[in-house]
């Protein structure tokens, strides 16, 4: 009984000795997945009156070809609609929000005659959107490129707000209609 007693102590000892040691080692946390996308067009569930800004802008298209010069740049004029967003995911794979940001443009060839932006958030589970942080449009008017920046802040909220993100959008578009998009944050 000495013996069984003996060794119920030292089990005991062991336990208390290594359960705080392993309370100490947590499971990793999950991560919120950044995301991001982007296209030509208007962008997927974009609001109406986005759809309504990009027609303003890209109805004016004149296509008059005046010199041999303008037939060359006959394939680069015209106008295009591209998107793109920053946003995250629960690690589950659910959308908790997006940051979009939607250029139109008009080229005849030589420069950039039209531009419009648009920027609006979408938001799901707790996430809120608290505002447009940063914004810049280089390239002035009738340029040979542009490019828009946008910067939005969001936070996770139930009885308190504990959770932040800064997502942001870069998109460039040129003459040719060509363009490109980055996003971070």
């Amino acid at each position: 009984m000495v013996k069984l007693n003996g060794f119920v102590l030292a089990l005991t000892v062991a336990l208390v000795v290594a359960a705080p040691a392993a309370a100490k080692e947590k499971a990793p946390v999950k991560e919120l997945v950044p995301v991001t996308g982007s296209g030509m067009g208007i962008a997927p569930g974009a609001p109406e009156w986005v759809t309504q800004h990009v027609a303003e802008v890209t109805e004016s298209n004149p296509s008059v070809v005046r010199s041999m010069a303008g037939v060359r740049r006959k394939a680069a004029t015209g106008c295009r609609s591209v998107w793109a967003y920053r946003g995250y995911n629960h690690w589950l794979g659910y959308v908790l929000f997006r940051y979009y940001e939607q250029v139109s443009w008009c080229s005849n060839g030589f420069r950039i005659y039209s531009f419009g932006r648009d920027r609006w958030p979408e938001t799901h589970a707790g996430w809120q959107f608290n505002g447009h942080i940063g914004s810049s449009i280089t390239g002035g008017p009738h340029s040979y490129s542009r490019t828009a920046w946008t910067q939005g802040a969001f936070s996770f909220c139930l009885a308190a707000c504990y959770d932040h993100k800064y997502p942001w959008v870069n998109i460039y578009v040129n003459v040719d209609l060509g363009w490109d998009a980055n996003t971070g944050g």
